[in-house]
């Protein structure tokens, strides 16, 4: 007997935890959950071009060779949907093990794409993650640092001013784009917190597996809870830091100590209406 599977996708602004709900999913013994896939951005986007170009060769060639009435009519959507959907599937495929119900991956700017998504795959499952702007701010600027950017960590300078606005106007896109979304698909979509995660993760994963439509005892969230904890991880405790670590302190609220005043206020006016109405305080 074949068991069908069902397909998820995993998305939220860059820094707010999207690679922990990965770890986090992919640790049950049913759920597959790959990471960074990119499906629409590199790979549907691509062959949407390439079809447009070989549409527009089609035609030049009608023109030039007989008279305007071709032999070849051109490529549409309908068309491409199935090449592209099989390609993605062969793709998340690779990695499924024995017993796997669900299968997803995680792209954090999957929110930019997910009516695509849904063309591609009509009863997907689609979970956002979401972060306190401020601890994301902070985690950015860190992320930033490690990859070369030095002056991320200076207080003041006009690089890390505009890391941390670019991090305010990526945190509400996402979050704006995804409950647009999640409206106009009720019961196919779940928006979990950081901060929750963070406190009481149990009732959050319940939820996840549930939308999955996998086991979710308690034995089993217990076991997946402890494997992707950041002590698993990084082998330190939360609050223990190490800047050069993708998992460098996994704690809540750590920009009460790492922003200034300015950087605050700054992240307050762009995004304290939004934070007043998810309960994050829009005051330190």
């Amino acid at each position: 007997m074949t068991i069908e599977l069902t397909y998820f996708f995993v998305c939220g602004a860059a820094k707010s935890g999207t690679t922990w709900l990965q770890r986090l999913l992919d640790a049950h013994p049913q759920v597959v959950c790959s990471g960074e896939g990119h499906f629409i951005g590199k790979l549907a986007l691509p062959m949407v071009r390439m079809r447009d170009h070989y549409n527009e060769v089609l035609a030049q060639a009608a023109d030039v060779v007989y008279e305007g009435k071709p032999y070849h009519l051109k490529l549409d959507d309908r068309d491409l949907v199935p090449h592209i959907r099989s390609l993605i599937v062969t793709l998340m495929q690779k990695r499924l093990k024995p017993g796997a119900r669900a299968i997803g991956d995680k792209t954090t700017r999957y929110y930019d794409f997910l009516d695509q998504l849904k063309i591609l795959f009509p009863d997907a499952r689609f979970l956002h993650i979401v972060r306190d702007p401020r601890d994301v701010a902070v985690s950015l600027l860190y992320q930033r640092m490690r990859n070369g950017h030095s002056d991320a960590l200076v207080i003041g300078s006009a690089a890390r001013r505009d890391m941390v606005f670019n991090a305010m106007r990526n945190w509400l896109e996402a979050i704006q784009k995804f409950d647009q979304f999640s409206a106009a698909h009720p019961g196919h979509c779940l928006e979990v917190r950081y901060e929750d995660l963070s406190t009481e993760p149990r009732p959050v994963m319940r939820a996840a597996f549930d939308l999955l439509g996998v086991t979710a005892t308690n034995q089993v969230i217990d076991e997946v809870v402890a494997s992707a904890s950041f002590e698993s991880w990084s082998g330190r405790s939360p609050g223990q830091e190490d800047a050069q670590s993708f998992h460098r302190k996994g704690i809540v609220g750590d920009w009460k100590t790492a922003l200034d005043r300015d950087e605050i206020d700054e992240i307050n006016a762009v995004c304290g209406a939004l934070m007043s109405q998810m309960d994050y305080s829009a005051v330190p």
